[in-house]
């Protein structure tokens, strides 16, 4: 729907990987990328903002506006497959549907392009919540960080920052991250061994 409904405008880039992918492509020239970068993360704070006023806390069942936090039955090493391949798929779909100049679906490349995400969001969302999108999954770490409903967890925010990085260097970036910003979030929530 939001890709039929901005399309026209923007190209429908309300990912940023796929923003990155045409850049890469040479589709989009870098910096027309980076302002759309600069636009979907914007975009992601304020959709998770409104969220919060739809959803307070006494009624957010996630407690984190519905932050991408790994299941405790997969690993990051399955999270990161997983990831890559939705992400990729989706990807490949926007490349095959609506930028060859040989694809035949024209005007409907959106409906492509929206099984791609719903075929995505079905396998990964019992793993991690399905990001494939990571400006979505900004916005909600961020102000659900912030908004810091009793009982909820950092983990989707460590997770969202450091998820694309090795394992190995997670908890540094997330720690760098959270004194850089300096977050108003109460200690007992943040629980970094």
């Amino acid at each position: 729907v939001l890709a039929y409904s901005v399309g026209h405008h923007s190209g429908g880039q309300i990912n940023c990987a796929v923003t990155l992918s045409l850049v890469l492509g040479g589709q989009v020239p870098w910096y027309q990328g980076l302002v759309n970068l600069i636009a979907q993360l914007i975009g992601s704070l304020l959709g998770a903002g409104l969220l919060c006023a739809v959803f307070p806390c006494e009624v957010d069942e996630t407690k984190t506006v519905g932050t991408n936090i790994i299941d405790t039955r997969w690993g990051v090493g399955n999270v990161l497959v997983g990831e890559f391949l939705g992400t990729f798929l989706l990807c490949f779909v926007v490349w095959e549907t609506a930028v060859s100049p040989v694809a035949s679906c024209g005007k409907n490349a959106c409906i492509a392009i929206g099984f791609a995400v719903f075929l995505a969001h079905v396998i990964l969302l019992p793993v991690d919540g399905c990001s494939i999108n990571p400006t979505r999954s900004f916005g909600p770490a961020i102000v659900g960080a912030i908004r810091n409903c009793e009982g909820m967890s950092t983990k989707g925010l460590e997770e969202t920052l450091a998820q694309p990085i090795n394992p190995i260097s997670r908890k540094p970036v997330f720690k760098i991250f959270m004194f850089f910003f300096r977050f108003r979030i109460s200690k007992r929530y943040i629980q970094i061994k």
